[in-house]
């Protein structure tokens, strides 16, 4: 077996086996909020009066002088949004406006309405992660939809803290299943059994501390059963994780 299988399982079970064992469940959430004035940030209504409006936020950071950097999609004319930030050097540092295809790019670093900073922070914070693009779901007022997966605890902490601020309907609440959990699942109970026993024995580890016969021994079958089930959960897990390019022996134009 070769040695980025051996790391691809051996990874891909210990992420599986730490998900059950930490204990804390997680979840997804999606949510719209509404600001009760109507709008995240005072600058959004000069915007609107000249039909220019924020689609999306692709990523946001925080800066030492308390400014923001922003990310934004924006639907509108690129001259008409660069004098509205412009007119405002007292609240716009600097803007960068790029445009891709039909969508507009703006880089906008600026110093943000209190309140409107509050809610970056509360979502900024450690402990659960925001899916980005975030959505502006409709204007005037400004809706925005957040998709956030996390701890329950951290998540029910954020939504009290964002419910403070502006108003929240909540879309949905799942139990959070990653990627690793999903495949981990679509193996037969065997197989798992088989996996979780050879890598509690170490044969995925270096150098290998156990032998098809070991585990066998845990499970109470023969070397050769081991043999055939490894052969089969390597083929199915591999084959989900290393992209069809690589497998096949290709590599992409991009490389090329």
């Amino acid at each position: 077996m070769c040695v980025l299988t051996v790391m691809l399982i051996f990874l891909y079970v210990v992420d599986v086996l730490d998900g059950e064992t930490v204990g804390e469940i997680m979840q997804e959430v999606a949510f719209r909020l509404t600001p009760e004035r109507g709008y995240f940030d005072r600058g959004e209504r000069a915007l609107w009066d000249v039909d220019v409006y924020f689609e999306a936020i692709r990523s946001f950071e925080f800066l030492s002088d308390e400014s923001v950097v922003v990310v934004y999609e924006v639907d509108g004319d690129a001259e008409t949004l660069r004098r509205c930030l412009d007119a405002v050097p007292e609240k716009v540092r600097d803007a960068t406006i790029t445009a891709e295809g039909d969508t507009l790019v703006a880089q906008v670093h600026f110093y943000p309405d209190e309140t409107f900073a509050e809610l970056l922070a509360v979502h900024r914070s450690f402990g659960a992660s925001v899916e980005f693009p975030i959505q502006f779901v409709d204007h005037e007022p400004s809706i925005l939809e957040l998709v956030e997966t996390g701890p329950q605890t951290v998540l029910r902490e954020r939504l009290a803290k964002t419910r403070e601020l502006a108003d929240v309907h909540v879309e949905y609440v799942r139990r959070h299943e990653p990627q690793t959990a999903r495949r981990f699942g679509g193996l037969t109970d065997r197989q798992r059994e088989v996996l979780v026993a050879a890598v509690e024995c170490g044969y995925y580890r270096t150098p290998r501390e156990a032998t098809h016969e070991d585990i066998a021994a845990e499970l109470d079958c023969s070397a050769s059963v081991v043999g055939q089930h490894l052969r089969r959960i390597e083929q199915q897990l591999v084959s989900a994780t290393v992209p069809e390019q690589l497998a096949d022996g290709r590599t992409s134009d991009a490389n090329s």
